[in-house]
């Protein structure tokens, strides 16, 4: 076996495991969900999510950090919701927000570039830098899409049961209006 090819396998042992965590802590919480494999999406602009049909609110989350990276984010909202960053910005009263890099991302929320969710929480509760937002319009539908730290995968569930996954980690989080 090729050094690449050993480099893919193990990238996939490495997602299974990260999924897998995910459904455990659900099982663990008596959360009820739905998973389904699909090609990898890296953006919610990624054509590849057209050919993909899960019947709920399909959020879209991105990793912000302040100016001095003294605090990171993540912000999860519906796909089709603009992201006001101007507006985000003078709500956490933060003088500047900016995308976190993928540096960060491993830092912080342990996954790379593609995989950031409000899941993430299952494998980062121990930076105390990093805050969960949520748009309150994701706690109005019944049904929310996630990937489970797995861009090749989405998690289905009642968004009812975010505290409780928050609180299990002891997050510091916010449902929050813009």
């Amino acid at each position: 076996m090729s050094q690449p090819e050993r480099e893919e396998e193990r990238d996939e042992a490495e997602l299974t495991a990260a999924r897998q965590k995910v459904y455990d802590v659900f099982n663990l919480l008596g959360i009820p969900y739905e998973a389904t494999l699909h090609p990898p999406i890296f953006s919610a602009a990624d054509e590849v999510r057209k050919d993909i049909k899960i019947d709920a609110l399909i959020c879209k989350n991105l990793f912000l950090r302040n100016k001095d990276k003294s605090r990171y984010y993540l912000f999860t909202l519906p796909l089709d919701k603009r992201a006001d960053l101007v507006a985000l910005q003078a709500a956490l009263g933060e003088t500047r927000l900016s995308f976190g890099g993928a540096d960060a991302l491993w830092e912080h929320l342990h996954i790379r570039p593609g995989s950031v969710s409000l899941l993430n929480i299952i494998g980062a509760a121990d930076k105390p830098s990093l805050h969960f937002l949520v748009d309150i319009e994701v706690l109005k539908v019944p049904r929310i899409g996630v990937h489970p730290n797995d861009n090749g995968a989405t998690i289905v569930f009642d968004p009812k049961h975010l505290t409780q996954i928050f609180e299990h980690y002891s997050a510091e989080f916010v449902f929050i209006e813009i």
